[in-house]
C-alpha cells in the first residue's frame, strides 16, 4: 500500500520507520514546510491512503480536503472532535472513508474495554470516587490529551453520579458530581493514562504506559490496512470489533 504521511513529527517518523516492515511505501510527505493545504488533489493521485498526525489547528481543514478529494485517511490528530457532526456530514456527502482515534495504541483500546466492564459494578458502589490522570512529554500541543477526554467520557457514561468534567487546576473542593481530569507535561514521557477509583477502604487503578511510539504507529498502520476498501466514518473500536468477530 502506498501511504501519504501528513505530519512528519515524532509520530509521523514512527509510522515511516514501521511501514516498510509491513510492506508499505511512504509515497508522499506533507508538513509545515510543505503544507497539504497548498497542494492540489492530484498530489495524492498516486497514494492509496493518508495517515495524518499533523496539528490540531489544521486537522479539520485536512479532513474536509480528504472528504472532498475522496481520499481514504486515518486521522491521529486530535483537537477537532467538537466538529464531529460536520465531519460526519462531509463523509456522507462525499461517500468518503475516514478512521479516527485519539490514541492508536491497542493497549489503550483494551483499557477502554476493561473500563467499560468494571464501571457497571462501580456504579453500584458510591463509596468509590473516580478521577482521570495523564502525563505526556512537554512538547505535546494539547492538554488534556484526547485519550484522557475519551476515558473521561467513558466514566461519565458509566457512573450516574458523575455528570461533569473539570480539566482545570483545583483551587476549591471538587463537587461530588465532577470528574477531575488532570494533566502533567514533563520530559520525554511517551504517554501515561490512569483511571482511578478511591474509597476509604482501598484504591483501584486501571493504567496504560506507552513504552515507545512504535505501538501507536503499529495501531495506525493496522487501522489503515483495515480501512482500505471501506466507506464511512470509523473509529478504532470498529477495527477491534471486526478483529474480535463481534
Amino acid at each position: 500500500m502506498k501511504i501519504a504521511l501528513v505530519g512528519t513529527g515524532q509520530m509521523g517518523q514512527a509510522v515511516e520507520r514501521l511501514a516498510p516492515e509491513r510492506d508499505h511505501e511512504i509515497a508522499a510527505r506533507f508538513n509545515t514546510d510543505r503544507p497539504l493545504t497548498d497542494a492540489d488533489p492530484g498530489a495524492l493521485d498516486d497514494v492509496d491512503l493518508v495517515i495524518d498526525f499533523s496539528l490540531p489547528d489544521v486537522a479539520l481543514e485536512h479532513i474536509e480536503l480528504y472528504c472532498e478529494w475522496n481520499q481514504p485517511a486515518v486521522i491521529g490528530t486530535t483537537g477537532w472532535y467538537d466538529h464531529l457532526g460536520d465531519v460526519q456530514g462531509w463523509v456522507d456527502e462525499h461517500e468518503a472513508s475516514l478512521l479516527y482515534a485519539p490514541n492508536f495504541s491497542v493497549g489503550v483500546a483494551l483499557l477502554r474495554r476493561g473500563l467499560r466492564a468494571v464501571l457497571p459494578l462501580l456504579d453500584e458502589l458510591p463509596e468509590y470516587d473516580a478521577y482521570v490522570r495523564e502525563m505526556h512529554h512537554r512538547r505535546k500541543a494539547d492538554s488534556p490529551s484526547g485519550t484522557a477526554l475519551m476515558l473521561a467520557d467513558e466514566v461519565l457514561a458509566g457512573l450516574a453520579r458523575k455528570s461533569d468534567v473539570d480539566i482545570e487546576a483545583q483551587h476549591t473542593p471538587v463537587a461530588e458530581n465532577v470528574l477531575h481530569v488532570s494533566s502533567t507535561r514533563t520530559g520525554d514521557v511517551f504517554g501515561e493514562h490512569d483511571v482511578g477509583f478511591d474509597s476509604a477502604f482501598d484504591h483501584l487503578k486501571l493504567s496504560h504506559r506507552a513504552k515507545s511510539r512504535a505501538g501507536f504507529a503499529f495501531g495506525a498502520i493496522k487501522a489503515a490496512e483495515w480501512l482500505r476498501g471501506r466507506q464511512g466514518l470509523f473509529t478504532l473500536e470498529d477495527v477491534l470489533e471486526d478483529w474480535l468477530g463481534e
